[in-house]
This record gives structure tokens, sequence and C-alpha cells, in this order.
């Protein structure tokens, strides 16, 4: 294989990995033939399962047979196009978190060839996702593959065919991503084609099954955790095979890495699958319905999964950590177990993915289904008393997506925290408990009586809104995470793999960032999301669905942490700014806020009307009335995070003017209180008109050397040590803003 110039850039880089010798045929191999084997064997399944039940799922459905084409090729190309997603979404992972950059921020030989099988993979994923468009149209209906082709057809099939839907965002996100990532081959752009690449397959997860019926946040927000981990698992092992078979360095350091996440996986696949099995099939129908032996084959398959992991675990990774040699090398011979074994699991996870995509093609056999109510379906779950304090707090739903996080949050605040009380480094116990009200705060916006009614009244909605944007983050940025898990996290070294901490100062100080914490940007960032949701028919075409309902909520909460991370946040943030500027923008969003209640108030026609009115709740609702509240609770309740706001932010200048003078103490005591002494012998030249040059230029901004050495010489000797002082004063503030100056160039 020939060498390009970006492959012959990347080995001559500074960084220790990318210091070894020219890569020959062998160094070159790519594990194209593993690929092409998961796929056809995901392929494979998934056709051959959806075929036998093939005859009993259209007779349930009552639809006719479409065709061959569409019978098996559905299945199988669904099957076949996941296991490449996968691979995209792990060449993206290795290249963001396992190949190290060079020095100059470009990807290095190892990352650059993982980043261009993601690039690749995602054109092929949104190419499949086009041709999947017009077979899901030909599946629900019955029609011929030949029929469903024509484009015309497209138009009204996709706005009634809500896996058409799907695949046509699966397509534009895919192909956006094909398209961006083609264009650079920076370090710090990977963790975005990362995240990227899993928004291609999140809407899949909001059609099926698992997205109508009772219950269908549940079977929705677990599906979600599913797929994602999925491809986390299966892309992130199938891109570790090509960086062996690559002879990529530090394998041992990237692997153990992988296992974290891969047992982190499988725990959250076997948990998510249980409970979304749950919702559609009773266990005692495991082994008595074609849609329960399905489930349990799966379930078999990741037990198998989890025996490879436990093996890869206990004896391959010790062996690898054992054979890395210097910069991370190792022999073929080294490396070759690790293949063998991680292929072979590579292999039964495509197989799994084949028996997963073919349970989309069997009915669950649950009767329950039949006998909804209209709030079952648009919301998953029923309310039969109106909204109060006690609805709030004796209802339970645990929202599956921001309760989990709220844990998850929490567990590893909790790790830093102990790690480093265990090395004996204090950290503020009020840290703690901010951190904590946070996640207490989230699980009762999210997961209590608040949580249902949010999704049916706009009071309710308005209320969550508040405590998502202007109060959790509020608490989560006195918690100081970033800077606790800074001091927690090992340091990867000057010649090591970055890990985790340096990702985490990657992610605090980048251009991203930085424009970000501008404050004019924080503040508009965070007001226009009202403005724009609610004055506009956006919250009307996003509330009804549970997609919008997600997108919402974390939006509110991101835009809530990026403002208050630049008006109180403990950690650093990549922009310093001072006091009365923070304090200038908060009374100036603050402000906008208020403007928005009011504005809220003054509407004549209520919010989301259609979608309110066909819920049919069986107690009065007065749809304006509701808004009117909700209007007043932005622009009442918008007042108490000021005065916490305002509360934290004092006590912070406070503590800063107390470092302040103790650091000037400390100074005065070191040099005899020299700038006291010169002070007051500058003030004595003003007031008897004696003023030296070195006076003059200090008040005037003119701070250079040569104007002092001028003064000094002269012949105005009066105050030799009032110019010494101010030449030194000058060359601190000249050399402070220097740094400064370089800090954000970098």
């Amino acid at each position: 294989m020939a060498t390009t110039h970006v492959e012959q850039q990347s080995r001559t880089g500074d960084h220790p990995a990318e210091r070894r010798t020219p890569a020959g045929p062998a160094q070159m191999r790519t594990p194209g033939i593993v690929y092409l084997a998961a796929a056809l064997i995901a392929g494979i399944v998934g056709a051959l399962i959806g075929f036998v039940y093939l005859g009993d799922s259209l007779r349930a459905l009552g639809i006719p047979d479409p065709g061959a084409l569409t019978s098996v090729g559905l299945p199988f190309l669904r099957a076949a196009a996941t296991v490449i997603a996968c691979l995209g979404v792990g060449s993206f992972l290795l290249a963001a978190l396992g190949a190290p950059p060079r020095k100059d921020g470009m990807l290095d030989l190892d990352g650059y060839r993982a980043s261009r099988t993601g690039t690749w993979c995602m054109f092929l994923w949104a190419v499949s996702a086009l041709v999947m468009i017009p077979l899901s149209m030909s599946d629900v209906s019955g029609a011929p593959l030949s029929q469903t082709l024509k484009p015309d057809l497209w138009g009204p099939a996709i706005q009634q065919v809500s896996a058409a839907l799907a695949w046509l965002w699966v397509a534009i996100f895919a192909g956006f991503l094909w398209l961006v990532s083609l264009l650079t081959r920076r370090w710090i752009w990977q963790p975005v084609f990362l995240a990227l690449s899993v928004l291609t397959l999140v809407p899949l997860g909001l059609e099926g099954h698992s997205a109508s019926g009772g219950n269908h946040d549940f079977g929705v927000n677990s599906l979600l955790w599913h797929i994602v981990f999925t491809a986390l698992w299966v892309g992130g092992l199938m891109a570790l095979i090509a960086h062996a078979k690559r002879r990529g360095p530090h394998l041992a350091v990237i692997t153990s890495r992988y296992s974290f996440l891969a047992l982190f996986a499988i725990i959250t696949l076997a948990i998510s699958g249980l409970v979304n099995a749950a919702l559609r099939v009773k266990f005692s129908e495991w082994f008595t319905t074609d849609y329960g032996r399905i489930i349990a084959l799966k379930a078999l398959l990741i037990i198998v999964l989890g025996v490879f992991g436990w093996r890869q675990r206990q004896r391959i990774l010790p062996q690898l950590q054992a054979a890395e040699g210097p910069e991370g090398t190792m022999t073929d011979a080294q490396r070759a177990p690790f293949i063998r074994l991680a292929i072979g699991e590579v292999l039964v996870m495509a197989a799994t993915i084949g028996v997963a995509i073919s349970l989309s093609r069997i009915p669950p056999p649950l009767p329950e289904q039949l006998d909804l109510t209209i709030q079952d379906v648009l919301l998953g779950f029923t309310l039969t008393e109106p909204p109060s304090i006690g609805a709030y707090l004796t209802h339970f739903r645990f929202d599956l997506v921001f309760g989990t996080g709220a844990l998850i949050f929490q567990a590893g605040y909790m790790w830093a925290y102990f790690s480093l009380r265990k090395r004996g480094v204090e950290w503020p116990i009020s840290r703690l408990i901010w951190w904590t009200l946070g996640n207490i705060s989230l699980i009762l916006a999210t997961c209590t009586g608040l949580g249902m009614y949010a999704m049916a009244m706009f009071a309710p909605h308005m209320l969550q809104h508040m405590m998502l944007s202007m109060l959790i983050p509020v608490f989560w940025v006195l918690g100081g995470p970033m800077t606790l898990l800074l001091r927690a996290l090992p340091a990867a070294g000057r010649d090591g793999v970055p890990g985790p901490r340096e990702w985490l100062v990657v992610f605090i100080n980048n251009p991203v960032s930085r424009f970000l914490t501008n404050p004019i940007v924080a503040g508009i960032q965070f007001v226009i999301g009202f403005y724009y949701l609610y004055l506009s028919s956006l919250f009307d075409w996003m509330a009804p669905e549970h997609a919008g309902h997600l997108f919402m909520m974390i939006h509110f909460i991101i835009s809530g942490y990026i403002f208050y991370w630049v008006i109180i946040g403990v950690d650093a943030a990549p922009r310093q700014l001072s006091p009365f500027i923070k304090m200038l923008t908060l009374f100036a969003v603050v402000a906008f806020h208020a403007w928005f209640g009011i504005a809220m108030m003054q509407m004549s026609t209520p919010l989301n009307q259609d979608f309110y009115n066909e819920l049919h709740l069986p107690f009065a609702v007065d749809l304006m009335q509701q808004q009117n509240t909700g209007g007043g609770i932005a622009w009442g309740l918008g007042e108490v995070p000021l005065v916490l706001v305002s509360a934290a932010h004092a006590v912070q200048w406070m503590r800063t003017d107390r470092r302040e003078a103790s650091r000037y103490d400390r100074k005065e005591e070191r040099t005899g209180d020299a700038d006291l002494e010169a002070y007051n012998a500058m003030l004595a030249g003003l007031a008897s008109g004696e003023s030296t040059e070195a006076d003059r230029a200090y008040y005037t901004g003119e701070y250079t050397d040569q104007q002092v050495q001028s003064a000094l010489h002269s012949g105005k000797h009066r105050h030799e040590r009032s110019a010494r002082a101010h030449a030194a004063r000058a060359r601190e503030d000249s050399g402070l803003d220097r740094q400064k100056s370089d800090g954000q160039s970098q």
C-alpha cells in the first residue's frame, strides 16, 4: 500500500508513540475481513430469524407480504448497517481517547487511520439509512419495494411512517458527520465527532415497540442506554482490533481503559435489556412465546460475551501489560492472543446484534397493550388527580435518563472525594453538600410527581424548567466537580498516553469553551433559549414528542451550567472575569428573564393547546390560567436564584480580596515595606513639585525601562527608590498582561 503524505507527516511527529520504524506492508494491515464477516453474520442472523417468524408476524399485524426483497432485505441491511455504525462510533472513540495526538495538535498515524475509518463508516451508514426509508415504507404498508422506491411517495410516507422518518434523521446526521470529519485531522475535533456519531443512533431509539404503548417513557429511555453502550462496546472492540493489527502503540493501556468501559457497558446492557423486555413480555413467557424465546437467546449471547470479557480481563490483559515495552511497543506474537480472542468476541457480538434486530420484526405478545388510555399512548402513564404539592411529593416515577444520570454524577463525585481523603488532601465539605443538593434536586424535578405533571400541564413544566436551568446548575457549579476530578485523577506524565485528566483539561481550555464562556455569549445563549422556545412555534412542535422533551431538558441543564460556571463557578474557566463584569452579566440576564415571564403572562393563546386538549385529563384544566401561572413562575422564581447567586458571588469576592491582602502583606514582609516607602516618596515629590520622570511615566502608563533609566540619570536623583519601585511594578504589570495574552492565545 502506498504511504500517504498524511501518514508520512504522522510518523515524523514529536510524540514518542510516533517514533517507530517506517510502516511496512504488515504494519499497514487492516481487519477489513473481520469487518465484513461481522456485518454478514449480523445481517444473516437478523434476516434468518425474521424470515422464520415472518408469517406469524404478518398475520398478527394484518398486512400483506411485501415480498422477499423487503422481508429478507430489511433485517439483513439493518443488522449489517448497525455493525458498520458501531465501527464508526468505535473508530472515533479510539481517535478521540485512545490515540495520543502529536504536539502540534494533529492526529498521529494511528489516530488518523481510526478517524478516517469512522468517516467512511458514517458514509456507509448514511447510504444504508437512505435505502432503509423505502424498505420501511414497504414493510409497514405491505406494498412491493418497487413501488415504495418512487420518490414522489416519500414525502407523505415519511410524515406517516415513524420508522421512515427516523431513518431520514439518521441519514441527515450521518451524512453531515461524514462531510465535516473529512475537513480536519486535528485531534481536538475527534471528541466532537464521537458525540455526533452516537447522535446518529438516537433516532432509532425513538421509534418501534419501545416508543409505543404504555410505559413508553421507560421503553425509550432504556433503549437509548442500550443502543449507545452497544455501539461503544462493540465498536470500541472492533477499533481495538484494527489498532492491534496496525501495530499501534500502547495497546495494553488502551485495552485496560476499554476493559473498564466494557464492564460498565455489559452491566448497562443487562439492566436496560431487562427493563425493556419486562415492558413487553412477562418472564413466564420467555420460553413459551416467539418474542420471549428471541429475548432468551439474546440474553444467552450476552452471557457468552460476559465470559469473553472475563477471560480478556483476567488472562489477556495481564499478558499485554507484561509484554509492553518502551514507548508502548509490542511484538506480533505478543499481540496475537488478544487479536484472536477479540475477533471471536466481535463475531458473537455481531450475532447478538442480528438477534436484537430481529426483535423489531416480531410483535410482542402483551394483550395489555390493547387496553390503553389516551394518556398511556401519549405520556406513557395516567394522571388521575389535579396537581398539588401532595401529588408532587407522593407520586414517583424514576426517569431512566436523568434519574440515572444524577446517581452516576453523585457516585463519580463521591469516588473522587474519597480518593482525595485517602491521600490526605482536604476538600471543602460545603462543595460536597452543594453537589449533592444539585443531584437531589435533579431527581426531584424529573422523578417525582413534578416530572409527571410537567409533561401534561404548562405550569408544572415551567416549574421544572426553572429548576433545571436556574437551580440545579447553581448547586453543581458551587460543587467544583472539575477541580475535584483534576486533583483525584492520576496524571499521564510527559510520555504517557493522555487519560481522563488530560481530556478534562482539554475540555476546560479549548476554543469552543473559551467562546462559550465569553460573558456575552454565555448570557445570550442562556436567555435566547427561553424566548425562542416559548415565543415561537418550537414548543408546540417539541413538547408532544419524547425526543423533544429530552432535548428541552438537556438544553435547560447545559445552558444553565455554562452561564453559572461563568458567573459563580468554583472551577477555573477559560476566561477570567472581574467580579464587576460577572455581576453586570448576572443583572442583565435576570432583567431579560423577568421580561420573558411578563411576555408569557401577556400571551392571548395558550401554548401546545392541541396536545394538552388531546390528553383528556380527568380534571378541569384552564390552559390560559396554566400559562399565566407558568409566566408568573418564570418571573417570580427567577429572583430566588438571583439572591443565591449574589450571596455566593459576594462570598467569593470577599475571599478573593482577603487572598490578595494576604499576598500583599507577605510581599511587604519580604521587601521591608519597600512599596509603602516608595509610595510615600512619590507623594512627597508630587507635593513639592519635584516629581521624577518615572513618577509621571507611572501615571501616564509608560512603563518602559528606558524612561526609568532616563529618570535615574537625568540629575533628578532625589527619588531613585521611588523610580525603582515604579519600574518593578511596571515590569510586573507588563508580565502579567503578557501571561494573560499568552494564556488566551493558547
